[in-house]
């Protein structure tokens, strides 16, 4: 799954995903887009994401969400394409791209504290293209919590070295393949850092052991662990299904007490209106092409043969179409996504793929209040 942002049509209850602030938590109904890690920080649970800020009536108190989605944020990306090159052609059953090329944009959420570094990714050669998101958290002892990290190129290794701080824990929250590709490559750049993996790791179409990814000697995250050496900064709950279709649907989710920030990866998702800053223009106008996907999609309209006029307002056209392909299978309303897409963007929400396929058959369970964090 991956880092774009988007929403279900139909709202569910948060408290479903297990792994929310206790303190300031969103109200039942509130909704989340993308893949992977998205950010929001809350006075009044502000969004941050895309331009704009949302905020969700009766919560007073400071709280973010790192899950795949862009904040508002002051960003910081290094000159020029040098530093950018990354080859990947893996993937099943399409190859996640770019190919060959990877801009890193990084933003501070919490000064001094909490960074996010943003990378584009497109499904295999199509035109839907969202962002993949990699937290940072500083920790007391000085050293860097690294969560679901990103492809490392030199240009995003520079960015996270200008922090002036050494990696010591690089966590996998996931199964899923978009971030677990990245560890192994990743930790082999701090080899001094521990590696800590969410627990019932497969793979489809043949169930690999994590050395084929790269990622060795290993540590399990286990369900409100402790005894974790972050323990004390940040608290854990595993999010783990019986298996539905090919496997389990596995992820941890974390709370940083002290910005009483909550990371996710796909539980919960947010789609900001505008695209965000790292997916490329080019990729924009790509989607808004009256392409093959829109003529099938269509039902027998008549689909225009316009020419594409390189303007926000088609842009916003291309965005808008991404979002509804990495939300649904077969979207019917491509040829005019506004509407659909105004329902869904600017809120927390359940992807509509992973209520489909993962909520809707597992029991809800209830769950009494802890004294805070998570519960």
């Amino acid at each position: 799954m991956s880092g774009a942002e988007a929403i279900s049509s139909s709202t569910i209850s948060i408290s479903r995903v297990s792994s929310l602030c206790q303190k300031g938590r969103p109200k039942q109904g509130a909704s989340i887009f993308s893949k992977t890690t998205y950010t929001v920080q809350a006075q009044n649970l502000k969004l941050l994401n895309g331009s704009s800020s949302n905020s969700f009536p009766g919560s007073r108190r400071k709280c973010c969400i790192a899950a795949t989605s862009a904040p508002d944020a002051v960003s910081k990306r290094s000159g020029g394409s040098r530093g950018r090159f990354y080859f990947n052609i893996t993937g099943f059953p399409f190859p996640l791209g770019p190919f060959l090329e990877r801009r890193t944009i990084r933003k501070e959420v919490d000064k001094g504290r909490i960074w996010i570094f943003e990378q584009e990714q497109a499904l295999g050669f199509s035109s839907v293209t969202t962002n993949i998101r990699m937290t940072v958290i500083k920790l007391k002892s000085g050293g860097l919590w690294v969560h679901a990290p990103v492809a490392p190129t030199k240009e995003c290794i520079q960015l996270l070295k200008e922090l002036e701080a050494p990696v010591e824990y690089i966590i996998l929250p996931t199964f899923a393949y978009e971030h677990k590709i990245f560890v192994g490559p990743f930790s082999r750049k701090f080899p001094k850092a521990q590696v800590w993996v969410a627990p019932r790791q497969w793979s489809w179409p043949l169930n690999l052991p994590l050395e084929f990814f790269g990622i060795f000697s290993s540590k399990v995250l286990r369900d409100m662990d402790k005894s974790s050496p972050w323990a004390n900064e940040i608290e854990q709950k595993v999010l783990s299904s019986p298996e539905v279709g090919i496997g389990p649907y596995v992820e941890v989710a974390f709370y940083h007490k002290m910005s009483r920030t909550l990371l996710v990866t796909d539980a919960v998702i947010y789609v900001p209106k505008k695209p965000p800053e790292v997916v490329s223009k080019e990729a924009l106008l790509e989607a808004a092409k009256n392409g093959l996907a829109v003529k099938l999609l269509s039902k027998g309209k008549e689909v225009p043969n316009d020419p594409i006029i390189d303007n926000e307002s088609t842009r916003q056209t291309g965005w808008e179409r991404m979002v509804l392909q990495i939300l649904f299978l077969g979207p019917s309303d491509l040829l005019e996504p506004r509407k659909s897409f105004t329902q869904m963007s600017q809120k927390l929400i359940v992807s509509p793929i992973i209520k489909t396929l993962v909520f809707s058959k597992v029991p809800e369970k209830r769950y009494s209040k802890a004294p805070g964090g998570i519960n």
